[in-house]
Formats: structure tokens, C-alpha cells, sequence
């Protein structure tokens, strides 16, 4: 059987070899086999794969590429948790170029120049977390990278056990991040700073090409891309947990689905990352945080922007996500951004969510539907007190709760269903994952018996629960 032959661009391979990137080849899975394939992302990018070919599968497992990849681990630095960590580049994946929108990137192949002491390795567990994490996010409007394909093997991983390797497919509009700034801003190598920086405006902002003021204009942009996707996190409760600046997307993504959750009862000090003991990435930090991280891009363009210029750009970045968490909040509530009374009723309900024994993400559509019965284990008291319910009907706009409605979860992907879901694989049961992909892509709003089944066994709304960075 042929080869498969797409498409295929590789943007990123007309820089430099040496500078900004190092071939790669692929190291291949042991005994692979499906576990999913993301076929409504599949219909979106609208390729001609046959994924009955086992050629397919060789593929998508690190074996040999198909035609038109050309794989290539990128270099990047950052910081991690507020120090500067130097060089690091795609450790662990590996660019494949562009088909269908996206820029492709396999997670799991093997080793790569960039992956100092790691074996270039995903596992199982992570990549399921992943793989429905990323779509999770996707049904609920935020921005995100997503996941194409899942494979599984028999490849023995060493984490904090050993564990089954695993290769993710993860499609995003740019892999740039703020790290791949930092790299060459600190090598000093200031040429090449500036070659990467035309390359991102002409990728995610060709508008913006030959303008003069066009860094100007495109760090503006990244301010607010990055406002606008912290408040999304903020309105659904997400919590990143490893906001370094070598995991924060230029174009505005979520990337990385590291060590990640959803708030159980309202927490600022919820932090789902056992790293991280002094609460860096907390939930309620993550604004903070991501205007750290901007300063540090700010920082990179000094030597093309005055340092006024960029302070006074970087000062709206406070304004702006307040004002995109405003948006959020109205959408979801489904009240006029402007009404004076929003911001008391969010103050009001974060005290239900606090306090009521409601699960963050399912508060949304036990407000905009009194019949609904979650997962949530709620006091004897209403879930929605009484003065509260009629101050938001006082506010709500009739003709856009339907909408806020489609977009409010009736069920949550929670650490406890995701265990029994990579704990069912992890024994060659890949059907919840399946069945829960399908299941978003049908309707997050809609009750999913999966999710019911593996997920009604909710632990204490005050029980710790954190992740490594392993997951």
C-alpha cells in the first residue's frame, strides 16, 4: 500500500536548520493501536485519511512519516515558575508543518536535541487527559489547541511508575509561544529575534505585514489574545497550572494540558499542580501570571520598541481582561455586559459557588435551568438562593439564554472521571474515551450516561487533589 499523500506546507522549515530548529527523525511505538480518532476535527480539516491503512498507524505512532512531514523539534527557552530555566525546545514533539489550517505537531515520539534528560516519551494517562481536555475546552468556547489522534502501545515508559507509551496528534493555529521570543532575546541574537518575529506577524498576522508599526501593533494583539483567553479560563474555572512562558501560545491557545482542572467549590487558592507549593499558578493568580509572563515578551522587543511604548501597551493589560471577563460572564449569564448590576451578581453567585456545595462549571446551568441535577452535591438549602435567582431573572435577557444555555456544561470532566476513564484504558478498555469524545461533540449541554456512570462518585469539595507534571 501507497503512502497517503496530502496537502502538506512546511512554514516553519524555510527558517534556518541550526537556528531555529533541528530534523528529527521519529522513533516508532511498540505494538501501536488506535485508541480514538478525533473524527469531528477530521471533518472540520477535511483530509482524505484512511486510517484503516496500517501505514496510517505506523505513521501516527513515530514511525515512518508520511508523505509531506517533515518533522522538526523547534528551540525555545522560557521561564518556569517566575525563574529563567534557559534553553528547551520541543523535547518531546515534533512539528510536522501545515494541512487543513493548523500546524500538526506529534507528541511522543521519541527524543529529540531538546530533551535534555527526558526520553522524548508521552504516556498513556497524559495524553488521554489531553486528548479529551483539549476538546472539553473547545465545546466550552475557549480558545484551544486540539487533539486529532490518540494511540496506545506497549512501549514501557518509566514516570513515577512505569507506565504505557502513548502518541497524541495536536493541532493548533501556531506553535509560536513566548519562549521562542526569549530564546534569542537572551542569546543576544538579535537578527535572528527579529527574522522570527516577521515570521509569527506573517503566520498569525499577515494583515499587519510591511505596516511600519507593525511590532507595535502585533504585541497589542498578543496582549489582548492573552487577556481574553485568561478570562475564559476564569469565567469556566479552569485551572491551568503550569503558566510558564514557554507554555503561553502567541495565537492566543490553550497550550499545554499539563497538570490541569476544573474548580470543584470556588477557590482562588486552588492549585492543581503538586510542583508548585507557593501557589504560583493558582486559580485565582492566573491573571497575574499571565501579565508576567507578557512583561517578559515585552522585554523581548526592547530592541525594536521603546520601553515606553511597551510599558504603556503592557499597562492595558489589566483593562483588557477585565473587560473580556466581563463579556464572559454576561454571555454565559446571559445579561447585557453593560448592566450596571453584573458585577454584584458575579460577587453573589461566587459566594454560592463557595460555599453551596456546587460544582464551579454546573452553577452556570442550574441557574439558567431549575430542573437540572448534576453531579453537584448541594446543602439542604437551594442551590440558588432565592434573592439571588430573582436578581439574575431581573437581569437576564430572554432572548439569549438559549445560548448561554448550549454553552453551559451539564456535566464536568473532573479528575475522578478522567481516573476511571485512564484507568479502563490503561486495562485495553479505550470505549469511555470514545464514547465521552462523542459525547462533547454532541453537546456539552446535553446529560452524557458516560460521564453519569464514571463520574457520580464525586470526592469531598475540600479533598486535595493535585497532578504532576508528568500528567
Amino acid at each position: 500500500m501507497a503512502r497517503q499523500s496530502l496537502n502538506w506546507s512546511s512554514p516553519f522549515s524555510t527558517l534556518d536548520e541550526d537556528v531555529f530548529y533541528a530534523k528529527v527523525s521519529p522513533s516508532a511505538l511498540i505494538n501501536p493501536r488506535w485508541v480514538d480518532v478525533n473524527e469531528s476535527l477530521l471533518e472540520v480539516i477535511g483530509l482524505p485519511l484512511d486510517f484503516d491503512n496500517p501505514l496510517t498507524l505506523d505513521a501516527f505512532s513515530g514511525g515512518s512519516p508520511l508523505e509531506g512531514w517533515d518533522p522538526i523539534a523547534q528551540v525555545y527557552s522560557g521561564h518556569q515558575f517566575g525563574q529563567w530555566a534557559g534553553q528547551l525546545g520541543d523535547g518531546r514533539g515534533l512539528y510536522l508543518g501545515e494541512c487543513g489550517g493548523y500546524e500538526w505537531h506529534l507528541k511522543g515520539a521519541g527524543k529529540t536535541p531538546f530533551s535534555r534528560f527526558g526520553d522524548g516519551r508521552s504516556v498513556l494517562r497524559s495524553a488521554i487527559r489531553e486528548y479529551l481536555g483539549s476538546e472539553y475546552m473547545h465545546a466550552l468556547g475557549v480558545s484551544t489547541t486540539r487533539a486529532l489522534t490518540l494511540v496506545a502501545s506497549d512501549t514501557p515508559v518509566q514516570r513515577e511508575t512505569l507506565e504505557r507509551g502513548a502518541t497524541l496528534t495536536r493541532l493548533a493555529k501556531s506553535h509560536l509561544r513566548i519562549g521562542h521570543f526569549e530564546h534569542f532575546y537572551h542569546q543576544n541574537s538579535h537578527q535572528a529575534l527579529a527574522e522570527l518575529i516577521e515570521f509569527a506577524i506573517s503566520q498569525l498576522d499577515p494583515d499587519l505585514n510591511e505596516l511600519p508599526d507593525r511590532i507595535e501593533q502585533v504585541f497589542a494583539r498578543y496582549i489582548d489574545r492573552s487577556a481574553k483567553l485568561v478570562a475564559q479560563w476564569m469565567a469556566v474555572g479552569f485551572v491551568h497550572g503550569v503558566m510558564n512562558t514557554d507554555n503561553t501560545a502567541l495565537s492566543g491557545e490553550t497550550l499545554d494540558y499539563g497538570p490541569y482542572g476544573f474548580l470543584m467549590a470556588y477557590r482562588d487558592d486552588y492549585v492543581i499542580n503538586h510542583t508548585d507549593q507557593a501557589g504560583r499558578y493558582a486559580y485565582g493568580q492566573q491573571p497575574r501570571v499571565m501579565h508576567w509572563n507578557l512583561g517578559c515578551l515585552a522585554e523581548t522587543l526592547t530592541p525594536f520598541l521603546s520601553v515606553e511604548t511597551l510599558r504603556a501597551l503592557l499597562n492595558t493589560f489589566p483593562e483588557r481582561y477585565r473587560l473580556h471577563y466581563r463579556l464572559e460572564m454576561a454571555g454565559r449569564l446571559a445579561v447585557d455586559p453593560a448592566h450596571e448590576d453584573l458585577p454584584e451578581l458575579v460577587d453573589q453567585l461566587k459566594g454560592v459557588w463557595s460555599k453551596n456545595g456546587m460544582f464551579y462549571p454546573e452553577l452556570f446551568i442550574a441557574l439558567l435551568d431549575e430542573s437540572f441535577k448534576g453531579l453537584s452535591r448541594p446543602t439542604a438549602e437551594m442551590i440558588v438562593p432565592e434573592p439571588l435567582r430573582a436578581l439574575w431573572e431581573s437581569m437576564a435577557e430572554s432572548s439569549q439564554i438559549e445560548e448561554a444555555r448550549a454553552k453551559s456544561p451539564a456535566w464536568m470532566l473532573s479528575h475522578w472521571l478522567l481516573d476511571q476513564v485512564i484507568e479502563s484504558a490503561e486495562a485495553g478498555d479505550y470505549a469511555p474515551v470514545q464514547s465521552l469524545r462523542k459525547a462533547i461533540h454532541q453537546g456539552i449541554g446535553q446529560p452524557c450516561d458516560v460521564a453519569t456512570k464514571l463520574g457520580d462518585s464525586p470526592p469531598d469539595l475540600n479533598s486535595a487533589y493535585h497532578l504532576s507534571c508528568s500528567s
